[in-house]
């Protein structure tokens, strides 16, 4: 039994591997924008929640920073105190779950072994599967779809930009999530107006 499982080792290892290997470490997002913004100018824009029980929110203060940040490296500047040129207004949501049913290799799969001999200094016998095959098993998952939604107005109200970017979490973890979700909707900010694009972010290379 002992030299049985130890050839059934190497097996087991390298399957784990081959599924390790094809895991990446990826968020993704589908990001639609409208816009008739023209080329940023320094404007100065003023960041606020849409919904007005959230502008006193700590939590949405920290999302309005991570907002200000990318606008900033877009070419726009803070208001502050100042009469903004712009409004920014942002809201988050993320939805109630639903089962996805996904398959996953199946390690535990039933094997049936036959016997053959190798010539190698005498004879020995030695258990093989020749029907083996990768089997997978079906696996029911709760998602979340996460979603981050952000408007510039004029300040007489004249819509310039709308955009949305959301993506499926297993968890309700919102903070995590938002910093990833605006950066996704700030690639290649504005973007094409009338578009959804699928918007992968490596994960590994931005140090996550």
């Amino acid at each position: 039994m002992t030299a049985f499982m130890s050839r059934l080792k190497p097996v087991v290892i390298g399957a784990l591997a081959l599924t390790l290997a094809a895991c990446t470490n990826t968020f993704r997002s589908d990001v639609a924008t409208f816009h008739e913004l023209p080329m940023p100018k320094g404007e100065k824009v003023s960041i606020m929640p849409m919904s007005e029980d959230r502008q006193d929110s700590l939590e949405f203060r920290q999302y309005a920073a991570i907002l200000g940040n990318h606008l900033r490296l877009n070419g726009y500047d803070q208001a502050g105190d100042a009469k903004p040129d712009l409004i920014v207004g942002f809201d988050v949501m993320i939805n109630d779950g639903r089962e996805k049913l996904d398959t996953r290799p199946s390690l535990a799969s039933p094997r049936r072994f036959y016997w053959r001999s190798y010539w190698h200094y005498g004879y020995f016998w030695d258990p093989y599967d020749p029907f083996y095959r990768h089997n997978t098993e079906v696996v029911a998952r709760t998602v979340y779809t996460a979603t981050l939604v952000m408007e510039v107005r004029k300040p007489d109200g004249t819509l310039l930009f709308e955009g949305r970017a959301e993506t499926e979490t297993r968890t309700k973890a919102v903070p995590e999530v938002v910093p990833l979700l605006a950066e996704a909707l700030f690639v290649d900010f504005p973007g094409p107006s009338g578009v959804t694009r699928h918007i992968k972010i490596d994960l590994d290379e931005a140090g996550r």
